[in-house]
């Protein structure tokens, strides 16, 4: 399996847009992609996949047998997950990000409709089970299960507490603080437990992209919002 991409990004989706994502939880590597929806995917993934262990961009060439021809799949990325304390890593994920238009058809004609949507789910069926045959899972991830609100605000949010520059004083200060409070808690009840100058909602997230404390991702996160201690 190659290191890196297999090719450059290109532009395929409508947004003709490309970039590249720094992952908090890889050491901040450099993730390219070529869509709004690749980027908002590796944010939500960075933001809330904990045990997250890399991301790898067009990581290969899959060969499969679909339609009587053998065709070529590269995937979006390669999703690398750590597993629990003293056991094996689950399998990687081989992820194809794709806009619902291209997965359910909206043609005006209902028996042609139906027909191209056949198709692309038998597509896709013939992707994922060679993609098990190579040790991989298949994941197909689209807006329904990307640009969910208000969790992709909030994952955005999280993430600009995650980088290197986020004051190491205030994590201490805050991994002493949370603890001293109930186990369920409010993000103002913290701040209020923190030294004066502290910024509680800037200190809450971090701890929530460490794993330290839960926050609802299907709540707005306010300085009202409770969360967990874990």
């Amino acid at each position: 399996m190659s290191a890196g991409p297999v090719r450059n990004p290109r532009r395929h989706f409508s947004d003709t847009f490309t970039g590249a994502v720094n992952i908090s939880r890889d050491d901040h590597k450099s993730v390219p992609f070529e869509s709004l929806l690749e980027q908002d995917w590796l944010i939500r993934t960075d933001a809330f996949d904990r045990d997250l262990r890399s991301i790898v961009a067009q990581p290969m060439e899959v060969k499969y047998r679909f339609d009587g021809k053998t065709r070529i799949w590269i995937p979006d990325f390669l999703r690398v997950r750590k597993g629990p304390v003293g056991r094996q890593d689950p399998p990687a994920d081989l992820v194809e990000v794709k806009p619902l238009i291209s997965v359910y058809s909206d043609h005006p004609d209902e028996e042609v409709r139906e027909r191209d949507q056949a198709y692309v789910a038998a597509k896709f069926e013939a992707i994922r089970m060679q993609t098990l045959a190579l040790g991989y899972e298949f994941v197909l991830a689209t807006e329904n299960e990307i640009r969910i609100e208000p969790s992709l605000r909030n994952a955005s949010l999280m993430l600009r507490c995650a980088d290197r520059a986020f004051p190491k004083k205030w994590e201490r200060v805050g991994e002493l603080a949370v603890v001293s409070l109930p186990r369920s808690s409010s993000i103002r009840e913290l701040e209020r437990a923190l030294p004066e100058g502290v910024d509680g909602f800037s200190v809450a997230l971090r701890l929530a992209w460490k794993g330290q404390i839960v926050l609802d991702p299907g709540e707005n996160w306010t300085r009202a919002t409770t969360f967990a201690r874990v």
